[in-house]
């Protein structure tokens, strides 16, 4: 938890460092996401998902003709499944406009002392702060699947690639 509150403070002080003329700064802009997840696995068993992701722009609208932005961003986290805890990280692509949002990710998930491979999907409507997330994993050569949806508070970090 300390770590992730270390994280958090530095990117509330980098975005402060760039709060005046955004189109002039070095930094592209991003934002900070806090996420809270319901789900079920396939075997029906319903879990909890916390975590938080920094993101910086890598594409926008701005500088390039997207109808969008094209964020780079990680996620760390912890699921809560009967009874246990297991902390997960990733690496994500994602694209949001007002109209949609999707993204996909890959990391890993601390399991049994083993990190197994994982891979997620989401999408939802870009003016909403819920999403449809679905992950898998495989674990002792079996594949786990997950579907929740998951509901996002989201801090904007305004850079020369991302302002109002």
């Amino acid at each position: 938890m300390k770590k992730k509150a270390l994280y958090l403070v530095s990117l509330l002080i980098i975005s402060q460092n760039h709060a005046e003329d955004f189109s002039n700064k070095v930094f592209p802009g991003g934002y900070l996401n806090v996420g809270f997840q319901l789900g079920k696995t396939k075997n029906n068993d319903r879990y909890i998902d916390v975590q938080i992701s920094p993101a910086i722009v890598l594409i926008g609208p701005y500088k390039n003709d997207l109808p969008g932005y094209l964020f780079f961003s990680n996620s760390i986290g912890r699921r809560y499944l009967n009874g246990d805890s297991f902390f997960y990280f990733d690496m994500n692509l994602n694209f949001w406009n007002i109209l949609f949002n999707f993204g996909i990710g890959k990391g890993g998930i601390l399991i049994e002392d083993k990190i197994s491979l994982r891979t997620k999907y989401w999408g939802g409507l870009g003016f909403i702060p819920f999403i449809v997330s679905a992950d898998n994993y495989h674990l002792n050569e079996i594949k786990y699947k997950q579907v929740g949806i998951m509901g996002i508070l989201t801090i904007p970090i305004f850079g020369n690639n991302f302002y109002p």
